[in-house]
């Protein structure tokens, strides 16, 4: 059998690396920074190589420094996710979940009473932002993302496909529809994400007219920022279904043309494997999946057209 290295040796060099700093491994590991020396040192002398330059006030990993935190980051990604699958779940009654900011305060924000109503002994922790948890060290139970479902040594279970609507207040066009070449008329807010290129063009080839760049006055690239300005009464936009499906219903807001285009990315439930498994992520899953069957539904089917 290999001989292996002292297991605290490599993670101290799986700190120093990923950080290419002693001084934050030392901070990671609650230890001193000579303590992290001496550990790669060590390291250095058991493998007979060099895996760090030491440069005047920085370290770099040499090509074989490279090369192994490959096969050391990959072992304790392993190692972490088969402990998770028997660890107990330290806080079995805090549910902990990001999604996007658009997707928290347009739709789940205002429908968590309903889930706290059937789990009250759960206290709901939401985070919006746009970073993928990494749920190793930020506490993170699940992630509701917005892509294409393909996250490194995640799961992925899809939660909703997503619909683009041409959307505008009523007033912007009297509460009619209106031309394809009326639609060039308009004031467009665009969402400047990359994944709204392909669908902005899409769009011009399904009403077979081209929209001038001049029409577009405003680029964002948050989508609550786009649904406050639609809301005003500053232009039309191209948006996301699932954001403003209540607001069609209630006439806040008008689809001035019956266009809907798939959009490029979809919604996904994401997290490790063993999360799944855990009660509360379970009981989260089976009420979002069938919440989400009212957005489901298509956009013909609330009075918008098709």
């Amino acid at each position: 059998m290999q001989a292996m290295p002292p297991l605290r040796a490599l993670q101290v060099f799986r700190h120093a690396a990923n950080a290419m700093s002693f001084k934050e491994a030392a901070k990671a590991m609650n230890i001193s920074q000579a303590a992290v020396s001496s550990h790669i040192r060590k390291l250095e002398a058991f493998l007979g190589l060099s895996l760090f330059e030491r440069l005047t006030r920085q370290v770099r990993l040499t090509r074989e420094g490279r090369e192994l935190l490959t096969y050391v980051e990959a072992g304790f990604q392993e190692l972490e996710k088969g402990i998770a699958n028997f660890s107990a779940d330290p806080y079995p009654d805090r549910l902990t979940v990001t999604t996007i900011p658009s997707f928290a305060s347009r739709w789940l924000v205002t429908r968590l009473e309903k889930f706290q109503s059937l789990y009250p002994r759960l206290t709901i922790s939401l985070i919006p932002n746009w970073h993928l948890a990494n749920f190793r060290e930020d506490g993170i139970d699940i992630a509701i993302r917005f892509g294409k479902g393909n996250y490194e040594n995640l799961t992925s279970i899809k939660l909703l496909d997503e619909t683009l609507l041409p959307v505008c207040h009523p007033d912007l066009v009297g509460g009619q529809k209106v031309t394809p070449e009326a639609l060039t008329q308009l004031p467009w807010l665009l969402d400047d994400s990359d994944d709204m290129a392909g669908p902005w063009r899409a769009l011009q080839e399904t009403i077979g007219v081209e929209i001038p760049d001049d029409s577009v006055k405003v680029r964002v690239t948050e989508s609550s920022t786009l649904v406050e300005a639609i809301l005003g009464g500053h232009g039309i936009s191209l948006l996301r279904y699932s954001l403003v499906y209540e607001l069609l219903e209630s006439g806040l807001l008008f689809c001035p043309f019956d266009v809907s285009l798939p959009a490029d990315y979809q919604y996904y439930l994401v997290a490790p494997e063993a999360k799944f498994r855990s009660p509360k992520v379970r009981a989260f899953v089976s009420w979002i999946t069938a919440e989400v069957q009212s957005v489901a539904a298509s956009p013909g089917e609330h009075g918008t057209g098709t």
